[in-house]
């Protein structure tokens, strides 16, 4: 995709995800600003990036965005860092019940081709949150960008990552490039381009958070909720359709994200609950072998502005 050179592909990129922006919810008036945006966490107005912004990031970070680019990264997205988790799981609320009233949210498909298969919503509960991880959210015990999962995992508070220029280009938000692949590949299935082979599900977070810092996947960070939620609303908005179903072994370790408490080191999870009708949000182990069949790992390049 030419999403790094070609200013037709980049505005229409750019467009798209304003607009499912807002459809979603995530976008409103910030009367600072006059423009549209969100509130983060400390109560500040945080405008959306704009296109010429997005631009720049891409012509200033032209070697990365290139060799991404031929590795499958060529989707933009746009993510709310400093938005509060609660206010981003509201809204996935919302949108999962505003689709299931229109009979209008289905399984998730491979190709634009596949017959739309309707998937059944609880009509109590349309997201799960174990109460340990709805407790640490939007608190400092939630580690960003851990380098190792350990008490040196050298990572970032929520506020950090939403002012770090390397993670949040435009304050407040991540501009980054995102592969275009709605199941992730399974065991012997990742394809090799340009000298990156595509993360298979089938390993625990230790393994993959060692993956990631090799040399081909240069550039890459783990998802965290906020880029976990946006990304799941974003394609229900263009598509009808949920991400991540377990039952496709397409279970999502949020590698961008760690937690220590007393009885163990854990990684945030995110998957579709086809049986239970429902999105479900918990942590497992980082060392986690039992579910690895299930879950796999999937990755943003993340385009850093200047210092």
């Amino acid at each position: 995709m030419k999403i790094r050179t070609d200013k037709l592909t980049i505005e229409k990129e750019y467009a798209r995800c304003i607009a499912s922006l807002t459809r979603a919810g995530i976008l409103t008036f910030l009367p600072g600003y006059r423009r549209t945006g969100i509130t983060g966490s400390d109560g500040k107005e945080y405008p959306v990036p704009t296109r010429e912004q997005v631009e720049k990031l891409l012509d200033n970070n032209r070697e990365l965005a290139n060799t991404k680019a031929l590795q499958g990264f060529g989707r933009l997205e746009l993510v709310p860092m400093a938005m509060p988790l609660h206010r981003l799981l509201g809204l996935l609320e919302a949108a999962v019940v505003r689709h299931a009233a229109k009979g209008q949210i289905y399984q998730t498909r491979c190709n634009a081709s596949d017959p739309l298969v309707p998937v059944r919503v609880n009509n109590d509960k349309q997201v799960w949150v174990w109460d340990t991880l709805k407790q640490l959210t939007d608190t400092d015990e939630l580690v960003y960008f851990p380098m190792e999962y350990s008490v040196n995992h050298r990572g970032q508070t929520k506020a950090e990552a939403a002012g770090n220029t390397r993670i949040c280009a435009v304050q407040g938000w991540s501009v980054g490039l995102v592969e275009d692949v709605p199941v992730m590949p399974q065991p012997g299935q990742g394809q090799i381009l340009a000298g990156r082979k595509q993360l298979e599900t089938g390993f625990a977070p230790r393994e993959y958070l060692e993956t990631l810092q090799q040399e081909p996947y240069r550039g890459e960070t783990g998802k965290t909720l906020e880029d976990f939620i946006t990304g799941f609303l974003i394609r229900l908005e263009e598509t009808d359709e949920v991400s991540h179903d377990r039952y496709d072994n397409n279970s999502v370790w949020c590698l961008g994200q760690y937690v220590k408490i007393e009885y163990a080191e854990l990684v945030p999870t995110g998957w579709w609950h086809r049986e239970m009708g429902r999105m479900r949000l918990d942590m497992h182990r980082t060392g986690n072998k039992l579910c690895t069949r299930n879950w796999g790992a999937s990755t943003t390049v993340r385009l850093p502005g200047s210092e």
